[in-house]
């Protein structure tokens, strides 16, 4: 079964595939636009997007980035579901499967494991947007950034010999806006904890160094200096 379609059975991974089309995308290419007609779903096979929500009043909030294994503009599959509900935009080069919205639907309609799957993308993020939700009205913001790190972590991590990497790269005010406090106040949190070792963070890229640790602070205890 080919990796990129592993939750679906070989013959219908593959005829998805036949009818997809591979596309590469620079940074900073925008893969949907929050309202506009949802005209294509996309697999991620590579690369990171950053996904945002935008309210009536014009105030963006971070949703969360979405990788490789995920599908963005999911929209486009689902017969009911007639814009994109949230803006896409590539952070990185990203490698991509694209289906037109004709043959996603076509492809949904026809396999009862493709509509299946898209019920599980469905429940997954509303799941995250309620985490979202909670993550930004509750607890401290050390407990709500140590929050989203590890859902971060679980979703996206790769683990090396000194931690787990999270992907895609973060800048202080993506870490921010997930948490709902100030740049200024992420920042001073994250130099904390590189102090005391529980992540360190170098030009975007994010480590997770004490997972044990991170949890704690999740739950409310406050990280001291190891001995």
């Amino acid at each position: 079964m080919p990796a990129r379609f592993k939750r679906l059975p070989d013959d219908v991974a593959a005829h998805c595939a036949r009818l997809g089309h591979p596309r590469t995308v620079r940074q900073g290419a925008m893969l949907t636009t929050q309202g506009e007609v949802a005209t294509h779903a996309y697999y991620v096979q590579r690369g990171y997007a950053r996904v945002t929500s935008t309210s009536s009043e014009g105030h963006e909030v971070l949703v969360t980035f979405m990788g490789p294994r995920d599908l963005v503009g999911f929209g486009a599959a689902i017969e009911t579901v007639e814009r994109y509900v949230a803006t896409a935009v590539a952070v990185e080069p990203m490698d991509l499967i694209v289906w037109e919205r004709a043959i996603a639907l076509q492809l949904a309609d026809r396999f009862p494991e493709v509509h299946e799957r898209l019920d599980a993308i469905l429940v997954h993020n509303l799941k995250t947007l309620m985490r979202r939700v909670h993550t930004v009205s509750e607890g401290s913001v050390p407990q709500r950034l140590a929050s989203v790190l590890l859902e971060l972590m679980q979703r996206h991590g790769r683990r090396e010999k000194t931690g787990i990497v999270i992907e895609p790269h973060l800048t202080r005010q993506d870490l921010a806006g997930l948490t709902g406090t100030t740049l200024y106040t992420a920042s001073r949190v994250l130099a904390m904890w590189q102090t005391y070792g529980l992540v360190s963070s170098t030009r975007g890229v994010v480590r997770v160094t004490n997972e044990a640790r991170l949890r704690a602070v999740a739950r409310g205890r406050q990280p001291t200096l190891r001995a």
